[in-house]
């Protein structure tokens, strides 16, 4: 029987979510709300659960394309968020069903997360069952990223500040400043990602590079007690119990290969640290060594992997 997300027990369903993805994924019922039905492009028609005499058999999650949110993105995408089930035979009925949906709406790829409100930059490479599922039902590689971590409890910052830089948590009042900066720089996923967060956590959640009154930079970071954890934050559960994260960090095109970058990753760090954050997390990146000066190091590693669908 198929089971809308309007009657799912979420409580119910991340027992199943982690008894089905390694231990260092597993999530609680609160956040599996948070990143589904409460997610502006979930997608109602297409995620559901599949269960039998009570008991949960397998589920699909599948988002809209993030371009009727922000620009930069085909529309004609769907992102297929998570996936659960019971055996691979029983996952083969779940694609099937879900590719023939997306066909018939003229959906032209299926990307396995990257989702707007993502648990999974891409497939975990330390589920190699789950990756050889997606690889028989058809996804290829396209590339790979990855989440580095470390302990924030020795973190010195090895960089120092550049003359004219001011480094400090945003304000209120500097708002403006930062979607104006968004605007110049980083006018897509990232300004949408973060000005959300800032509507549900407030503006201390960036840690901001400021001259004057302009903004320059920005690194988003977060602990325990936000209300909405997105991107690495989504695993705090193995994180930790004084849990971390930073990231999406950028400065403007004009400070790039200055320094600046690396004295406000440092200054952003070290403002955590001093918030009792221990176990810190950076999430869906390539700049290993780039974070790799800082102290961390890769913990988990995703594999991007796309489906074609043809007419």
């Amino acid at each position: 029987m198929k089971l809308s997300f309007r009657s799912v027990d979420f409580d119910r369903l991340a027992a199943f979510w982690n008894s089905f993805y390694p231990e260092r994924y597993r999530i609680d019922a609160d956040l599996l709300q948070l990143k589904t039905v409460q997610c502006p492009v979930f997608d109602w028609g297409a995620s559901y659960v599949e269960q039998a005499d009570g008991e949960t058999l397998g589920f699909v999650i599948v988002k809209k394309s993030a371009g009727l949110l922000y620009p930069g993105l085909d529309r004609d995408q769907a992102n297929l968020s998570a996936i659960g089930y019971c055996d691979a035979n029983f996952g083969v009925d779940l694609l099937a069903d879900l590719k023939r949906l997306l066909r018939n709406r003229g959906c032209t790829r299926l990307v396995f997360g990257q989702d707007s409100d993502h648990f999974f930059p891409g497939c975990p490479e330390d589920f190699p069952s789950l990756i050889n599922f997606l690889t028989v039902e058809g996804f290829a590689p396209t590339g790979v990223s990855n989440d580095l971590e470390r302990d924030l409890a020795d973190y010195e910052n090895p960089y120092a500040t550049p003359e004219g830089d001011e480094l400090r948590l945003m304000e209120a009042k500097d708002i403006p400043a930062l979607e104006e900066f968004f605007e110049r720089e980083f006018p897509h996923r990232w300004r949408y990602d973060v000005m959300r967060k800032i509507e549900a956590d407030g503006p201390g959640c960036v840690f901001g590079l400021f001259h004057g009154d302009r903004v320059d930079g920005f690194a988003l970071i977060q602990q325990s007690g936000h209300k909405c954890p997105i991107g690495g934050a989504v695993w705090h559960n193995d994180l930790g119990e004084n849990w971390g994260s930073l990231g999406p960090i950028g400065v403007s095109a004009a400070l790039r290969g200055k320094g600046s970058g690396h004295a406000l990753l440092g200054n952003s760090l070290t403002h955590l640290k001093n918030a009792g954050v221990r176990r810190c997390i950076i999430d869906w990146t390539g700049l290993v060594e780039f974070y790799g000066r800082h102290g961390f190091e890769v913990t988990r590693r995703y594999r991007s992997m796309v489906l074609d669908l043809p007419e």
